[in-house]
């Protein structure tokens, strides 16, 4: 178990610091108001991303998957520091390197986590996925500490951030030893799809057909469709605040947005290790997931009522928060239900897809809303109260979700063979 924290550490490190990098460097060089067509472009490459590793996920073996997506990453970074060398302007090299990042937090995940499925049941899956997401959390410690540390170090020396990038790819290297040296003599026991072709079309089908026909997972797609238009908001009331707090420097937002990280993260942890494994099996999967929105609707109150950087970061600390340590623990218990051969497929339009298009709508109404609005004041009340009502409608869905989960249940297609647990001989 202390192994795949190891290594979601790792990985989590090298995506945080080139987060902080992209984001503080988009928003300052090339402007807040550009970041929507940012966000759609970075969605629909998603998209298309999502639907290439949904043709694997299923029928390879998943440490095999997660080396070859660790290795692709780390020479990724490496040529994107070349491009940075020679002088491409920002509006490419800044998108580009978002992008990329953006590509690694979209299958990276999907893919540990299907690997960590197929080692636990379900049961396990409570009360060790708090556990084993505080990898996360320490990844992002250090991945915000160092972007922070070091934005602080090139401001006096003048220096670039993205020369931070091939520490990223370094990182990842060792990642891919530690991988290698964790699963030598360990086996992961998981049935493989055994259709004889599989393409995008199939994987939409297979995850539509589980949204259309289980109504757990119905309302959990409406809850995470409405979420991630109030999230979107949000992230976005806050990038633009705090770009206007410094001055549109990048190398002080970099710092600013680091330290800010650090402090969710560490508020992340606490709550993990305190409040997340002990009261998500109280509370039971099936109330769970009233919670994020109902803290959708806390942040977009708080960023309403407290104009400026304060409110703005305060709605994007309760929703972030939230989030990484209740949501994606409740999320990935719940997707342990689906059996082995079909979850790969079924998280991918969960996870991905649900998100990337609820970005995407969110991002042409802030879009349409500047180009046609000239009092900004207006704007961000109107995007706020948006925000909202979504949540509210967020938060009647995941009563719903509450209301059919012991029907859906009975759903054969949740059914599953009964496995001997992988904690047995293991030592941790």
């Amino acid at each position: 178990m202390y192994s795949l924290v190891f290594i979601l550490a790792i990985t989590t490190l090298v995506l945080e610091l080139s987060d902080v990098i992209a984001t503080g460097g988009f928003v300052s060089k090339v402007g807040p108001r550009n970041i929507f067509w940012l966000w759609i472009a970075d969605m629909v490459i998603t998209i298309l991303t999502a639907g290439v590793y949904s043709l694997a996920v299923d029928r390879m073996e998943r440490v095999r998957l997660i080396k070859y997506l660790t290795l692709a990453f780390a020479i990724l970074f490496l040529l994107l520091r070349f491009v940075f060398s020679i002088g491409v302007p920002d509006w490419i090299s800044y998108p580009a390197l978002y992008i990329l990042t953006d590509q690694f937090y979209a299958v990276f995940p999907l893919a540990f986590w299907a690997m960590v499925n197929d080692l636990y049941t379900a049961a396990e899956g409570k009360r060790l996925f708090p556990i084993i997401t505080m990898g996360t959390a320490l990844g992002s410690i250090l991945g915000n500490g160092l972007a922070a540390f070091s934005g602080w170090i090139l401001q006096r020396s003048g220096g670039n951030p993205a020369s931070l990038l091939p520490i990223g790819s370094l990182l990842l290297f060792f990642g891919l030893v530690a991988v290698e040296v964790v699963f030598a003599k360990r086996t992961v026991n998981a049935r493989q799809s055994r259709d004889e072709t599989v393409d995008v079309k199939q994987t939409l089908n297979v995850g539509v057909d589980y949204i259309r026909n289980v109504p757990i997972f119905t309302y959990l797609a409406l809850s995470m469709l409405l979420s991630g238009v109030a999230f979107t908001v949000i992230e976005y009331h806050f990038l633009f605040s705090v770009d206007q707090a410094v001055a549109q420097d990048p190398l002080q937002f970099q710092a600013f947005y680091g330290i800010f990280k650090i402090v969710l993260i560490l508020s992340t942890l606490a709550v993990q290790a305190f409040i997340s494994g002990r009261f998500l099996e109280r509370l039971g999967l099936k109330s769970s997931f009233i919670v994020q929105p109902i803290a959708l609707a806390i942040g977009s109150a708080l960023a309403f009522l407290v104009p400026g950087v304060y409110g703005a970061a305060g709605a994007r600390y309760v929703v972030r928060l939230v989030q990484q340590s209740w949501d994606e623990p409740a999320r990935k218990s719940l997707e342990n239900l689906i059996p082995d051969e079909r979850r790969g497929r079924v998280s991918v339009v969960i996870d991905r897809y649900f998100y990337d298009v609820s970005t995407i709508f969110a991002s042409l109404v802030l879009g349409v809303l500047l180009l046609f609005a000239a009092n900004f004041s207006l704007i961000v009340i109107i995007y706020l109260v948006l925000a909202a009502i979504v949540s509210l409608v967020a938060i009647w869905a995941g009563f719903r979700l509450r209301a059919r989960y012991d029907e859906s249940m009975l759903d054969w297609r949740l059914s599953r063979a009964r496995r001997k647990s992988v904690l047995t001989g293991i030592e941790f």
